[in-house]
């Protein structure tokens, strides 16, 4: 008869935090204000931005009707790729850009990949650079499967 008095204890305190942490998201959806700076001043540095995917979300917290209420301001694709990229000299140069929420940007970088000639062999996977650049595909390579394993030395071959 304890065991089950305890155990019925139990139950109910875990019923209790669970509608207590139900109860304490609700609030905070709908919580009360008499001024917009009430609804904002519980928010991040980077004020009111999230990513979903590659595209930023932008949103704004004002009091409306007594109740402070979240509204979508503006959505920004942010591309992975930002057009083609370019041959300088040996390096094959592109944009980049990725959705940065706790910024509130789009930030962009530049990646430099050296278009030089070599050879790699990595698990029966022979890789040949040629060393040249065009500015659809950037660095130029060929890559070729041996069953029989590869070497680069003295110079690309697949064995048999």
């Amino acid at each position: 008869m304890r065991y089950r008095a305890s155990v019925m204890r139990v139950l109910f305190g875990l019923l209790v935090l669970i509608a207590a942490a139900l109860g304490s998201a609700q609030w905070a959806a709908a919580q009360r204000c008499t001024s917009d700076y009430e609804c904002t001043r519980g928010l991040a540095l980077g004020g009111n931005a999230r990513c979903v995917g590659d595209t930023l979300i932008r949103t704004t917290t004002r009091c409306v009707a007594g109740t402070c209420q979240t509204q979508e301001t503006s959505r920004q694709r942010c591309a992975t790729s930002i057009g083609p990229g370019r041959c300088v000299g040996e390096y094959y140069q592109r944009a980049e850009s990725r959705c940065d929420g706790l910024n509130g940007t789009c930030a962009s970088r530049t990646i430099r990949d050296r278009c030089k000639r070599g050879c790699s062999c990595r698990k029966n996977v022979l890789v040949v650079f040629t060393g040249a650049c065009s500015p659809a595909i950037g660095c130029h390579r060929a890559v070729k499967e041996c069953p029989g394993g590869c070497s680069c030395d003295p110079e690309p071959v697949c064995r048999q």
